[in-house]
């Protein structure tokens, strides 16, 4: 079996020397992309080809028998995929879209799509029909819900392929294991946000102070947008003036902005494979901050993670893979490593058997789109009991 994974390029090469743009463009504009990229490659056992978005269309219809998307939370109004969905509506084989997300404020509140996305929505939910698969795997209820009500088709729910990254069936006891051998996280590295989330700036600034301990050292991790990835590289030519202060005023406001320059040199980092993203990960106790792709990765590298919502794209996914989480509406007050610890609830029993039966659900979907799941995915599926409590259950 071939498959056509539509993503820029298998690796980033030889990043080290590359410019921004070309990194910017294969890791799509995000480097937490690179997680669930990363984790659809490895659960589906196929011969794996890469494929841009914009590839013809007759390429792929003569070239792999399946094609499958790796998505992110596409549906909104802050995406239009008219483009996209032109080509694939000349697709003959499945189209298969594995952790679809909308992205809306709150729960309540119904997502916006343009003429273009809908569209798009449309093309992926007339290629499963035709294919007779359900095609459209979501990264929870929420989403499934939206599509429900926008076109009448029943998707899975079931959250995240990052949650499968690790193999081993008792990763959640290993977490709290690790969790547990010390009265207080350390070694703490932060998932910075964006420099325009104001919800989040007060928390992140506290959370750098405990970053920055002398005897144990963390990181700042940057993920998006390019700017905020730009200060990880030192590329602070490249950002216009207002913007490089607005991101100190939300990192280190207290410091000159050449210190500031100097703390991010000192501090900042960006990872374009996910393999040494994890391995830095280990280094730390915690992870902590409003970017889900980062905390999964920690979790998956058998630490303890914490993401700080503030919308239904990032808290849907944590509900759904049990990535602990706190609301940046309820972190008022001081946070100190004590409150962090009391804080983040963690069970790691009840974490492996959410994540088998999550997992079991993962396997059923793509052998009912014909996709074969690889061998570690069933090792961990296996572990799913018969009954799962209610609150399990998307």
């Amino acid at each position: 079996m071939k498959i056509g994974l539509l993503w820029e390029s298998e690796n980033c090469g030889l990043y080290s020397n590359s410019s921004f743009e070309t990194l910017y463009r294969k890791i799509g504009h995000n480097n937490g992309n690179l997680a669930f990229v990363h984790s659809i490659k490895s659960q589906i056992d196929a011969e794996i080809a890469y494929f841009p978005w914009h590839v013809k269309p007759s390429v792929l219809n003569e070239s792999v028998d399946f094609v499958v998307i790796p998505c992110a939370n596409q549906l909104g109004k802050h995406t239009d995929l008219s483009g996209l969905a032109e080509n694939l509506s000349k697709v003959t084989k499945p189209i298969v879209a594995i952790g679809l997300g909308a992205q809306a404020k709150e729960f309540g509140a119904d997502v916006e799509l343009t003429e273009g996305t809908r569209a798009w929505l449309d093309v992926l939910i007339e290629n499963g029909r035709q294919n007779g698969i359900q095609n459209i795997y979501t990264r929870g209820p929420y989403t499934s819900e939206q599509i429900l009500k926008l076109t009448g088709t029943d998707t899975v729910p079931n959250g995240c392929p990052s949650h499968f990254i690790n193999p081993r069936p008792d990763l959640g006891r290993l977490i709290q294991k690790n969790w547990e051998a010390a009265p207080m996280p350390q070694r703490i590295a932060v998932a910075g946000g964006h420099e325009s989330w104001r919800n989040t700036r007060e928390i992140e600034q506290q959370l750098i102070s405990l970053m920055m301990d002398p005897q144990f050292p963390g990181v700042y991790i940057v993920q998006s947008m390019g700017n905020m990835i730009k200060i990880s590289r030192g590329l602070f030519d490249e950002i216009e003036p207002e913007v490089l202060n607005r991101i100190h005023k939300h990192t280190v406001p207290h410091y000159s902005l050449e210190q500031f320059k100097s703390w991010a040199l000192n501090y900042a980092r960006s990872y374009y494979d996910v393999p040494a993203w994890m391995d830095e990960l280990r280094r730390h106790d915690l992870l902590i901050g409003p970017r889900f792709h980062g905390a999964q990765l920690a979790i998956q590298a058998e630490r303890m993670a914490c993401t700080v919502t503030i919308d239904t794209r990032t808290e849907e996914m944590c509900t759904e893979t049990g990535v602990p989480f706190l609301r940046a509406q309820e972190l008022t007050g001081p946070l100190t490593r004590e409150r962090l610890k009391k804080l983040i609830r963690f069970d790691g029993v009840q974490y492996d058997r959410h994540r088998a039966y999550k997992c079991a659900r993962y396997v059923d979907f793509l052998r009912g789109t014909g996709l074969k799941p690889a061998d570690y995915l069933l090792q961990i599926a296996a572990e799913a009991e018969d009954s799962i409590p209610e609150r399990l259950i998307a």
